[in-house]
């Protein structure tokens, strides 16, 4: 048993409490992530049911807890799937931002093909956080609608679902078309650098070497994170061992020290081409 069940298994608050103080505190504190994690782990009639009549109250702030709380109820064990899923797709149409981008981000968990079509409308949706959901709720899928509703939504003009987009078509979908590569290809212009980032990692994991050039300037310039130290270990390169060096010399030791084997991957992977 894992120090998580330990704690979850001692939790001693009902079902009921843990929702009020969801419902008091949301993502916003530890005892609040606490209280919807211990939820969804326990995963049984009782906490299906909180989600259900949460959903049906005419307050939207409980309507959302209610998507939240459908949304991961027994986590790998998926439990009340289907349940969940016919009371969360409704939402969708709610009149309450908050409880749209709640519902469509408890589809993505729940990964249900069902919700791709009710979830492409929301592409267009004005709030660019009912589009965030949007993006979180069409991820993971490899269905062309789906794949095909976060290439538009990679180039969101908000950055936060143009990164979360471009994440979703470059690792979280198998599927690999032309139009994913060239959408991929698109942000590796990004003003971002993490959106950048993700797109070299998605371009090469497909093995397409139009990624190289992108990864190689990201080696001459300052360095934001280990997206590209991820991407060169994918799409190796001799020539970039004296960059790869060069740039890991740069970093104050702090942060050498935290992408250290990151850099000795991306360096032993070039090293054997």
């Amino acid at each position: 048993m894992s120090e998580y069940d330990v704690r979850y298994i001692r939790e001693l608050r009902s079902s009921e409490e843990l929702a009020d103080c969801f419902l008091r505190q949301r993502y916003e504190t530890d005892d609040g992530i606490h209280a919807i994690a211990t939820l969804h782990y326990r995963g049984g009639r009782t906490e299906f049911d909180l989600g259900r009549r949460h959903v049906e109250s005419a307050d939207a702030g409980e309507r959302a807890v209610g998507a939240d709380i459908l949304s991961q109820l027994g986590w790998q064990k998926k439990t009340f799937l289907d349940e969940s899923v016919d009371l969360l797709i409704p939402l969708l149409k709610d009149s309450e931002a908050v409880v749209i981008r709640s519902a469509a981000i408890a589809l993505g968990h729940r990964k249900d093909p069902r919700a791709i079509p009710p979830l492409l409308p929301l592409i267009n949706h004005p709030d660019p956080e009912v589009r965030y959901g949007a993006v979180a709720g069409l991820s993971g899928h490899d269905h062309p609608d789906a794949v095909a509703g976060l290439i538009q939504l990679s180039r969101d003009s908000d950055d936060t679902t143009r990164d979360w987009a471009t994440f979703g078509l470059g690792s979280q979908t198998e599927l690999d078309t032309p139009a994913l590569r060239d959408a991929l290809v698109a942000r590796l212009a990004d003003l971002d650098p993490e959106i950048r980032g993700e797109a070299m990692i998605g371009l090469a994991r497909r093995g397409d070497e139009r990624a190289r050039p992108a990864i190689e300037a990201e080696f001459r310039g300052p360095f934001h994170g280990d997206w590209s130290l991820e991407a060169a270990e994918l799409l190796a390169c001799r020539e970039w061992i004296p960059l790869l060096e060069a740039q890991a010399k740069t970093l104050a030791p702090e942060e050498g020290a935290a992408f250290a084997r990151a850099f000795e991957s991306a360096l032993a992977a070039c090293r054997q081409r």
